[in-house]
C-alpha cells in the first residue's frame, strides 16, 4: 500500500516547492519593480580625466544617476569632440532633452570645450558639474548653470565666465576636504551633483549649495 502512494506523494512535492519557487519569483520582481526609478529626461554625460583611470568616481557617479532614473555614461575626455557631434547629431534629429556634463581633471576642462563647440551649433546645456578641473576655458553664453568644485593647489582652478554668460555659476572651494585625486569620489559631492540634475531635468527640489564660510566660495570673475 505505501508503494501505491509514494510516487503520488513525490509529485506533490514538486508541485509545492514549483509554486513556492513561483512565489519567490512574484515577490521578488515585485520588490525590483519598486526599486527601478522611473525614466527622467535628459542625458549626462561624465569625462574622465588622465589615461581614463585616474576618475573612477565619474563611473561611480554614473551609476548613482541611473538608480535615480537619469540616463548617464562615464567616457574619456579624449572623445569630447567625437561626442558633441554625436550630440549636435541627436539635437538636429529632434532630440530636445536636457544635455548635462560633468568631468574631473582634464574631464572637467573637456566638459566646457564640448559646451563650447554645442554653443557653436547654438545647442544648449542645462547644466556642468566640474570636479577639480585644472586648465578650464570660460564657460560659453549656452551653459544655463555651471557648479565647479576645485582645490586651489597645484591642479584645480575656479572658472570663469564668457564675455556673454548669463546663467548661474559656483565655484565652491573644497580645500581642507579633499583633494585633486579623491575628490571626484567623495559622496557628499556626489549627492549635491544629483540634486542639481533633478533639478535640471525637473525631478528635485533639493538645494545644492551646502552653507559655506564666504572665504569658502569665490565669486565668478568679472569676463575680461
Amino acid at each position: 500500500m505505501l508503494s501505491i502512494f509514494q510516487p503520488a506523494r513525490r509529485g506533490l512535492h514538486a508541485a509545492m516547492v514549483s509554486l513556492f519557487l513561483m512565489i519567490g519569483g512574484m515577490l521578488t520582481t515585485s520588490a525590483d519593480a519598486q526599486t527601478i526609478a522611473p525614466h527622467r529626461p535628459g542625458h549626462v554625460y561624465l569625462m574622465r580625466g588622465l589615461f581614463n583611470v585616474f576618475s573612477l568616481g565619474m563611473d561611480e557617479l554614473a551609476a548613482k544617476l541611473e538608480k535615480v532614473g537619469v540616463r548617464a555614461e562615464a567616457v574619456s575626455y579624449t572623445s569630447w569632440s567625437s561626442l558633441a557631434d554625436s550630440i549636435t547629431a541627436q539635437y538636429h534629429a529632434g532630440n530636445r532633452e536636457p544635455v548635462i556634463l560633468m568631468g574631473h581633471s582634464y574631464g572637467a576642462d573637456t566638459t566646457i570645450s564640448l559646451a563650447r563647440k554645442l554653443n557653436a551649433n547654438r545647442i544648449p546645456v542645462a547644466l556642468i558639474v566640474n570636479f577639480d578641473p585644472t586648465a578650464p576655458d570660460r564657460v560659453p553664453p549656452n551653459v544655463r548653470r555651471i557648479i565647479n568644485f576645485y582645490v586651489p593647489t597645484a591642479w584645480g582652478r575656479p572658472v570663469e565666465p564668457g564675455k556673454q554668460f548669463r546663467g548661474s555659476l559656483s565655484n565652491l572651494n573644497e580645500s581642507g576636504a579633499y583633494n585633486h585625486f579623491v575628490i571626484d569620489k567623495a559622496d557628499a559631492l556626489h549627492r549635491q551633483a544629483i540634486a542639481a540634475v533633478l533639478q535640471a531635468v525637473g525631478g528635485g527640489t533639493h538645494r545644492v549649495k551646502r552653507p559655506a564660510k564666504r572665504h569658502e566660495v569665490s565669486a565668478a570673475p568679472a569676463a575680461q
